[in-house]
């Protein structure tokens, strides 16, 4: 069963399938979760200015 299959209603029975399985490299995990992303340069956007308002 694949995480797919599981998120139909079928988590409880992924997660005993796995449970036996090693534990993943947390330093790779890590290295990959701060990796900058292809093009986020300019990912973010600029905050509207508060004195715009037109309230």
């Amino acid at each position: 069963m694949n995480l797919r299959e599981a998120r139909k209603g079928k988590i409880e029975d992924f997660i005993k399938e796995h449970e036996d399985d090693p534990d993943g490299d947390l330093d790779k995990l890590d290295a990959v979760i701060k990796r900058p992303t292809q093009g986020s340069g300019k990912a973010t956007r600029r905050a509207s200015s508060q004195d715009a308002s037109d309230d």
